[in-house]
């Protein structure tokens, strides 16, 4: 059964209860109070019974033709227990029966209900010792006087209020149903919306949303719920496309790379093994080009299997370092592989760090290498170390031909190179840049570039400073 049948089903039956438990107490209140005049009736009818009870009296009452019915039906039970005389209630000609008593009761001092003799009328009775006036032998014996009140009236309230109430139970039961089912389905709506927005989101509408209205309501926030599960769920399926693309494209840029070294190994190899290349100076340069490409190959591999780690390994062990320090190493070892070169380095103050030492050295060195390879001989490269809101920032600038726009947001990609022919006249194999953003990635820092075309690209390396505490040992300098 829905969840909309059982809850129009369960307010229904409430107010259904409801409207009963209300019309049962309404109907016992009415009655008590009808039963309490008809006792007071009683009472005060038994207080006066002494005065109006004579034999002409009790004739006059049997012969008159009373313009009213008679309230009061009046029972007499002498001693021994005898009828002696009764007056019915009612129309004279029409009278009610009488209650239903072969004997008198007990006189009792408040009022009991019995049945009539003949029908379903019940009456209030209430017993009284007397002793009568009209009967002189009689005077010194208690008479039993019953006095009753039939409940004609008190039933016909009864049985009206029961009508209405049946129908009122009838009506609510209609209304309460249209009620409740306007009220589920418009209550129910954000509900519906949501398996609505489920189901889209199932068949491949990844941009459905729900309306949020705040926080206003349960309802309000299981739909900001959803659409941050959703939302999370895009992302998530988002950067898994994205990693799928990546890892076929790095499939097939390593294919690449690796193909060129082992095809010219492999024709070297073949051409000395057709004897194409005997003793001597071709043979020489034959196995000094399989040489070069087998230690280009392994480089790459290196640089491969550097990436594969750093991309499993999110928190290398650290040490405190001087990035300042680093900066003048690497800048030394540059000036080493390039002595044409003009680099300079400036950092005013120590910068504290915590990281690994050869990683960040690596960093420093792939940056330099990037804007030696990059730039034409004699491009001044300038490299600075400084603290810049707390942070220690290491930048490398160059004034070389800058990079183009299309290609500043891949430049970090793996095996990505500007130029599409691929050369390696123009640089290595793509990964020096993507090493650098792994390292400092893993570090807690971050990497940005700016550049400019035709006027110089500058690559600045942000990463936390460490703690205040001791500064870094000899050997760590």
């Amino acid at each position: 059964m829905a969840i909309k049948t059982r809850l129009i089903l369960a307010m229904a039956a409430l107010l259904c209860v409801a409207t009963f438990v209300i019309g049962s107490v309404a109907i016992g209140g009415v009655t008590q109070v009808m039963t309490s005049r008809i006792d007071n009736q009683l009472g005060e009818f038994v207080h006066q019974a002494g005065r109006i009870i004579t034999t002409d009296e009790i004739t006059a009452v049997n012969s008159a033709e009373p313009a009213a019915p008679q309230t009061v039906a009046v029972m007499f039970f002498g001693s021994d227990g005898e009828l002696l005389h009764t007056v019915p209630a009612g129309y004279s000609d029409d009278p009610l029966p009488l209650p239903a008593l072969s004997r008198a009761p007990d006189p009792t001092p408040e009022p009991i209900t019995v049945d009539s003799s003949v029908s379903n009328v019940q009456y209030r009775i209430l017993a009284s010792d007397i002793r009568p006036l009209f009967a002189p032998d009689l005077r010194a014996k208690p008479t039993t006087m019953i006095a009753a009140i039939p409940l004609v009236e008190v039933d016909a309230v009864q049985k009206r209020l029961m009508s209405v109430m049946v129908i009122t139970i009838a009506v609510v039961l209609v209304v309460g149903i249209t009620i409740a089912w306007w009220l589920t389905r418009r209550g129910l709506r954000p509900v519906t919306n949501m398996i609505d927005a489920a189901v889209a989101v199932a068949d491949g509408d990844l941009s459905r949303r729900l309306p949020a209205h705040g926080e206003r309501t349960e309802i309000d926030k299981l739909a900001t719920a959803l659409n941050i599960m959703v939302s999370k769920l895009v992302d998530a399926i988002t950067q898994r496309d994205a990693q799928q693309v990546r890892l076929r494209r790095f499939v097939a840029d390593a294919s690449h790379e690796l193909r060129t070294p082992l095809a010219a190994i492999s024709g070297y190899a073949e051409l000395y093994e057709s004897g194409g290349t005997p003793p001597g100076p071709a043979l020489d340069r034959a196995m000094g080009r399989i040489r070069g490409e087998s230690h280009r190959m392994a480089a790459l591999v290196d640089d491969l299997l550097l990436l594969a780690r750093l991309d499993q390994e999110k928190n290398p062990s650290r040490r405190r370092l001087d990035l300042r320090q680093l900066a003048y190493d690497a800048v030394d070892d540059a000036r080493a592989s390039d002595n044409e070169r003009d680099i300079t380095v400036h950092s005013a103050v120590p910068l504290i760090i915590e990281g690994h030492d050869a990683r960040l050295r690596q960093v420093i060195g792939n940056l330099l290498t990037n804007a030696r390879n990059h730039t034409p001989p004699g491009t001044r490269v300038h490299v600075t170390a400084e603290e810049h809101l707390g942070r220690a920032v290491l930048s490398v600038s160059d004034n070389g031909p800058g990079i183009a726009p299309e290609h500043r947001h891949r430049v970090f990609d793996r095996f990505y190179r500007p130029d599409d022919s691929r050369s390696r006249d123009t640089g290595g194999t793509g990964l020096g840049l993507s090493i650098v953003r792994s390292i400092v990635e893993s570090h807690d820092g971050t990497v940005e570039l700016h550049s400019n075309h035709g006027v110089g690209t500058t690559v600045r390396v942000l990463l936390p400073l460490a703690p205040v505490g001791d500064s870094p040992g000899p050997e760590q300098i």
